[in-house]
């Protein structure tokens, strides 16, 4: 009889001591999850301006050992700097029409260069611009199916229809931010938009459909990537201000240009009680071409840290790398550079002494101008 009630003594008490381990468990849980909540998340995009390719550019890329195109030596420098990105965005103002192959005014590049642009570390391209019509149906169809089948995702062009209702906005989910994109042009010097297919023009009432769009799929933040400007102007015009306003008050986070084939001021401004952060790139100039005359010989990576806590998503830092095409001729043949500045104002033995004024000038003319920028500084020399 006492050895029974010692047993139910015992089982009482290891029934208790259960009990008191679950509750403290589940009391404590919780905490923990709040804590897990709480360490921000972050991610950090990197823009880029033209990526053209006039014939001289396209011959370059030709490897006659090869039996075919390469372009990888022209992102060399700068691969470090946008495989260090979590997001990597260009504009494309070429097409992939396939052969035969021109510069411009009609643009057509081979099909290597998006390779290329993939090794190099670009995650995204906008193919809407004033030449995405250059080569017609087969231009816009061949462009998308190529970077299709290569793995680049692209946005502001489309097949057909029922394409771009799925596809735009384009939403993206990265490291837990989910990100809505829309890109537009002003035109397409002249070509009208072939039938069926679709390039996204600059309109206030489809830009206003767009980004209720955009907001109706609760993203983090939502990126206007925008084709606007007049050509080599070095400062925006009345035109990209009215749309730059309108994108805003109706959900646009930030604003990133193109276009004018020269670099343009940069606007920060920052969350205050009554607006979220606001950021636009007026223009990021050429990233890589054969124009050389004063100040369109390079361009400005954008680069913007978004951090999280919680369901709040603000700018934790932004600022710009400018870059400058180096072009010098080797055996024979012209080769195409992309140098970040930052490293090659101290590194700069190779450069010939015509290269390094040019060089130079791009570097002062660039900095001069972008005193006018808003919050938004240039970055030091990125190291690994």
């Amino acid at each position: 009889m006492h050895l029974h009630k010692k047993y139910g003594l015992l089982i009482c008490a290891a029934i208790l001591l259960a009990f008191i381990i679950l509750s403290f468990q589940k009391t404590e849980q919780p905490q923990l999850a709040a804590k897990t909540d709480s360490i921000p998340q972050e991610i950090t995009l990197l823009f880029m301006g033209d990526i053209m390719q006039h014939m001289p550019q396209i011959d370059a890329a030709w490897d006659e050992n090869l039996n075919r195109y390469v372009y990888d030596s022209c992102f060399r420098y700068v691969q470090p700097l946008i495989s260090s990105a979590d997001l990597a965005i260009a504009n494309f103002e070429t097409t992939l029409a396939g052969k035969p192959y021109s510069g411009y005014p009609q643009f057509c590049a081979p099909d290597e260069l998006v390779q290329a642009m993939l090794n190099a570390g670009i995650d995204l391209a906008g193919t809407c611009n004033n030449h995405s019509c250059d080569k017609g149906k087969k231009g816009i169809e061949r462009t998308i199916s190529v970077m299709d089948s290569l793995g680049l995702q692209h946005f502001g062009t489309y097949k057909d229809s029922l394409s771009y209702r799925k596809q735009n906005p384009l939403l993206l989910m990265k490291k837990g931010f989910r990100l809505a994109f829309l890109n537009y042009t002003y035109g397409t010097n002249g070509i009208p938009v072939p039938a069926g297919n679709i390039v996204s023009l600059i309109d206030t009432n489809t830009i206003f459909k767009d980004l209720k769009a955009a907001k109706d799929s609760i993203p983090d933040k939502i990126i206007v990537f925008i084709h606007w400007g007049e050509e080599y102007q070095r400062e925006p015009n009345d035109f990209q201000k009215t749309i730059a306003r309108f994108c805003f008050a109706n959900g646009a986070d930030f604003i990133i240009g193109s276009h004018p084939h020269v670099v343009q001021p940069m606007e920060w401004e920052k969350a205050s009680a009554s607006q979220k952060d606001r950021i636009v790139v007026w223009s990021m100039g050429n990233y890589v071409s054969n124009q050389r005359k004063r100040y369109t010989d390079g361009g400005a990576m954008f680069s913007l840290t978004l951090e999280k806590k919680g369901n709040s998503v603000s700018v934790k830092d932004c600022g710009y790398h400018l870059t400058w095409v180096y072009n010098p001729i080797k055996n024979g043949k012209r080769n195409y550079y992309i140098l970040p500045v930052t490293q090659f104002e101290t590194d700069s033995l190779f450069l010939d002494k015509e290269s390094k004024a040019a060089f130079n000038l791009f570097t002062s003319d660039s900095r001069e101008l972008l005193q006018k920028n808003k919050q938004v500084n240039e970055l030091p020399a990125f190291s690994k």
